[in-house]
């Protein structure tokens, strides 16, 4: 026969439902505050501190690069307490606790005064903000510690059983609540991520040519085909008077959203000198020292910039370290590689211009090098040699036609299991007035 008084068996009935109650709670937090962590770790540590009648309680999570306890909740404390400083779980007490779970042992801290453990990394403050005794209980998700949620209390106090289980039940359903919270905020930012690259790839779009320019006597393609969503390649024409026209193309430093502007920013500091009467060497000079003035050290770009005169039928060029465009000539093959160095690399350089008299049947190829260094199954590039091969088998079609069948043989070519992603630009440019046999 069970002779507890009654009113002893409503506080530990009272006592058993304050796990209960402060789990639904928990439970339905996700749902509630939206997926919001803030708002989540804000009701955690509140509930945690009303289901045990303590002073405060905290919630921090573990900076595996800096080793920092991060505070992200604190309910029944001070601003100037909270902001006290960071907290290094090596030398704090949270230190005894990753050891203990890294053991797989019981990773519950208690300490009963605050003012005299050595374990206390702020034991001054503590004292003055009112605190004496603490119990901290991890945070974990798969048998890693990823925080810790700890309880204050006002006076000496040891924690019951009971209250250990309270915050223990408590922490490890809060544990799976951030861990849900975190990969749906994860899911979040990579939804807008995707948005934003998107929203990029049409203005980057923009950016390309939208029309193939009619120039008396010549036939001019560009293709562009990025391998991400944006590009760090890129082509363009600039229309001159007295029918001449500017052709560029350029492979900058990198990959994704940091490519593609520092991509913009090449073609528009271009696009700004070639407006003004300079020579050509003069002009990618400016860009050279525009760019390295405005950017890293680790970003630059190759540049091939050249000036169609129909009248005088020439090319002046210059090739700014970028891969060597195939001029076809018979059954000659040239390189065009005057130049210097790529533009942002350092400040000051010089540049050499070439002019490059155009003969009827003529076909130019301006590539980036995301055409040779195409790998298939045994590793084999592409290469140089192939693209003049495919360049020499179709001269005698248009130029849209030519960079159509190039592309083809370099996607059968490549291996579509091959972890490589380079972006591919072109223009060919021929020279009409005469054909050669395919």
């Amino acid at each position: 026969m069970d002779n507890t008084p009654p009113e002893h068996r409503a506080n530990q009935l009272k006592a058993a439902e304050q796990p209960l109650s402060a789990l639904d709670v928990i439970s339905n937090l996700l749902t509630i505050s939206g997926f919001d962590l803030d708002r989540l770790l804000d009701e955690i540590v509140r509930i945690s501190a009303q289901s045990l009648q303590v002073k405060a309680c905290t919630i921090r999570l573990l900076d595996e690069q800096t080793g920092e306890m991060v505070l992200k909740a604190g309910y029944g404390l001070s601003q100037q307490y909270l902001s006290k400083g960071p907290v290094i779980a090596s030398q704090s007490v949270f230190r005894q606790m990753i050891e203990r779970c890294s053991q797989e042992e019981d990773g519950v801290i208690e300490i009963f005064d605050v003012s005299s453990d050595p374990r206390v990394q702020y034991a001054r403050e503590a004292v003055q903000e009112g605190i004496h005794s603490l119990m901290a209980v991890p945070l974990l998700h798969n048998k890693r510690i990823i925080g810790a949620l700890t309880a204050f209390t006002a006076h000496p106090h040891r924690f019951s059983t009971a209250g250990v289980s309270i915050l223990q039940t408590i922490a490890n359903q809060s544990s799976v609540a951030i861990y849900l919270a975190r990969l749906y905020q994860k899911q979040l930012a990579l939804e807008r991520m995707e948005r934003e690259l998107a929203i990029a790839a049409t203005i980057q779009a923009k950016l390309m040519p939208d029309r193939t320019p009619q120039l008396n006597g010549f036939d001019i393609a560009g293709f562009n085909r990025p391998c991400k969503e944006v590009s760090g390649d890129f082509y363009d024409y600039i229309h001159f008077p007295n029918d001449n026209l500017g052709v560029a193309v350029g492979d900058v430093a990198g990959k994704g959203m940091p490519a593609a502007l520092l991509m913009a920013s090449v073609r528009t500091a271009l696009r700004v000198q070639a407006e003004n009467l300079y020579t050509m060497r003069e002009i990618i000079s400016r860009v050279d020292r525009a760019l390295y003035q405005d950017t890293r050290s680790v970003e630059f770009s190759t540049l091939f910039y050249g000036v169609i005169s129909v009248e005088a039928q020439a090319l002046t060029y210059v090739n700014a370290g970028h891969e060597s465009p195939l001029l076809l000539r018979g059954d000659e093959v040239q390189p065009l590689e005057a130049g210097g160095l790529p533009v942002g690399l350092m400040p000051g350089l010089t540049y050499h211009e070439e002019i490059l008299m155009l003969a009827p049947s003529d076909v130019l190829a301006i590539f980036t090098d995301g055409y040779p260094e195409v790998p298939d199954r045994a590793g084999e590039l592409f290469g140089e040699e192939r693209v003049m091969a495919s360049l020499r088998a179709f001269r005698h079609l248009p130029a849209s036609q030519i960079i159509q069948h190039l592309e083809a043989e370099v996607a059968a070519f490549m291996d579509p299991e091959a972890d490589f992603c380079d972006d591919r630009t072109i223009v060919v440019i021929k020279v009409e007035g005469g054909k050669f046999a395919a």
